[in-house]
């Protein structure tokens, strides 16, 4: 029987893996979708008003993010976590009161920040960053806060239930697409910058508001869990007590994300801030293919984990980071190649100075990629203080670093100072996740392809530069070179295995199409 033709074997490994591949085709379609989105109100903003208002817009949006990430109390980690455990366990009630208590919880405390951010935005503008200017934007996106949280904690309720198109709906598209045509709509009119934030605003409120309706036409919640009991009130702690150092971690992981445009913003200028948020959004492209992949690993291989499959968990594990750094490795390629044509085409020329930042960022992205989806893993064994201590120490060299660095080296001091954070903390995640379960993304099918790879482009690439002066519409060209030629030697280097045809299998029938001469080709070289 063809290869084509096969009947998929549903093994516990295999069973992950095309539950992981039919999710992740959704969510990464909307992740990139809503990346373009906003990536596309950015340069709106960039290229509409000054270089120092675009630069309080970014600091302004990132108090506002880390509000919203301290307001969901680490619970869009904790929830779906929770959720999908229990629902292997076949308890239904504990899922309808963890659904209930994770509103509870983010309801009140997005109210909390709310009201602390609006009160403390003059001492925050004009003590902490020498900006007086940045109180009034500060205010009106302190309004949005609590919306913010409950669009978190909606998404992963739905994500605990292993369903992702509410998170596409919703978080990626609705919110971006409003903002946009809000943003559109002040630049008609020619108002002040100022509208800019209140437009942002509006669109979290009424994506929230959405949100909320088509929730509740969901009925996910009890009538038992408003009678109360101490079941429920239990429920309530666990999750609490679960969520709590996921909050740490990820507080701490803002910290490491936006401590670089906060110090830029410290030591430096508004402007200065601008140029190195030109560079941060290009480089979670690479990223999002991992955050992609996690949103529905979380529940999937929380249900693994409640049912004791320790083989399934290691495996999936080991083939999902392969297939991830194999379409992200081009995509790292071409920020290293070609940075300057790409600040140049989005940005305009005066942001090229960004081109080194972008480079580092990309290189630190890539390399947390290659030690695959250990946060997740990590979450799901109930590692959540050590995954807290981690990020701590991660986020005190990325502090530390950040004060070196940037007084002498600016933005390529912050994107240093951020990319070498990175990499600690995905060393010591990797290693406490082998110490604890013997799992591990750093197998010669993951490093020996792209080692080669490397090699072999970079060498191409230093000739053809003598020869080509690259445009941005070459680099679609340049990418499908990359990933063609990293593509042979996978197969070349017989870096594929059984899972890995199985996963081809799930996408040959999520996109309805025959992949027969792929099929037969890694048939050939397969291990």
């Amino acid at each position: 029987m063809a290869i084509g033709e096969q009947s998929i074997d549903l093994s516990p490994v295999n069973e992950s893996l095309q539950k992981v591949v039919k999710s992740t085709a959704i969510i990464f379609i909307g992740n990139i979708l809503g990346m373009i989105l906003a990536f596309v109100a950015r340069i709106l903003i960039a290229r509409h008003f000054t270089q120092n208002e675009y630069g309080i817009f970014s600091l302004a949006f990132t108090i506002l993010s880390i509000s919203a990430v301290i307001g969901s109390m680490g619970l869009q980690r904790g929830s779906p976590r929770q959720i999908a455990y229990y629902l292997g366990k076949g308890k239904q009630e504990n899922v309808s009161s963890t659904v209930a208590w994770s509103l509870t919880f983010g309801s009140i405390t997005g109210i909390i920040i709310f009201i602390i951010i609006f009160l403390s935005s003059d001492f925050l503008s004009a003590k902490i960053f020498g900006m007086p200017e940045l109180s009034s934007s500060l205010k009106i996106f302190s309004v949005a806060i609590p919306f913010y949280v409950l669009i978190f904690i909606l998404t992963s309720i739905f994500r605990g239930y292993k369903k992702v198109k509410e998170a596409v709906y919703f978080q990626n598209l609705l919110k971006n697409v409003l903002f946009i045509l809000l943003l559109v709509l002040v630049i008609l009119i020619d108002t002040s910058f100022r509208w800019c934030i209140v437009a942002y605003s509006i669109s979290i409120s009424i994506t929230c508001i959405t949100f909320l309706i088509y929730f509740m036409k969901k009925k996910l919640i009890s009538p038992s869990f408003i009678k109360g009991g101490k079941n429920s009130i239990s429920i309530g702690m666990k999750l609490l007590f679960f969520s709590i150092p996921l909050l740490f971690v990820s507080i701490l992981g803002q910290v490491m994300g936006w401590m670089d445009t906060l110090m830029l913003g410290y030591f430096k200028t508004s402007e200065m801030v601008g140029l190195y948020n030109a560079a941060t959004p290009l480089v979670t492209f690479i990223f999002y293919a991992q955050t992609s992949v996690s949103f529905i690993y979380l529940p999937v291989l929380s249900e693994s984990y409640s049912k004791n499959r320790k083989e399934e968990m290691r495996k999936s594990y080991a083939i999902l980071t392969k297939w991830l750094c194999s379409f992200t490795f081009p995509l790292f390629l071409i920020f290293i190649f070609f940075p300057e044509v790409i600040l140049n085409f989005f940005f305009g020329s005066e942001y090229i100075v960004a081109a080194k930042a972008l480079q580092i960022l990309a290189a630190g992205f890539f390399v947390l990629n290659i030690f695959g989806f250990n946060d997740t893993a990590l979450t799901t064994m109930g590692e959540t203080k050590f995954l807290a201590w981690a990020t701590f120490i991660a986020a005190g060299i990325n502090i530390t670093l950040n004060i070196l660095f940037i007084p002498n080296f600016g933005i390529e001091g912050a994107a240093g100072a951020t990319a070498i954070a990175m990499v600690i903390l995905g060393i010591m995640r990797a290693a406490k996740l082998y110490s604890i379960s013997q799992i591990h993304s750093l197998r010669k099918t993951l490093l020996k392809p792209i080692f080669l790879s490397t090699i072999l482009i970079c060498a191409i690439y230093f000739i053809s530069k003598q020869f080509v002066v690259v445009t941005f519409w070459m680099l679609p060209l340049f990418f499908i070179f990359f990933i063609t030629l990293s593509g042979c030697l996978l197969l070349l280097t017989r870096s594929f295995e059984q899972e890995d045809l199985e996963m081809l299998l799930a996408i040959e029938r999520k996109l309805g199409i025959k992949l027969v001469s792929i099929k037969n080709l890694m048939r050939k070289f397969m291990q």
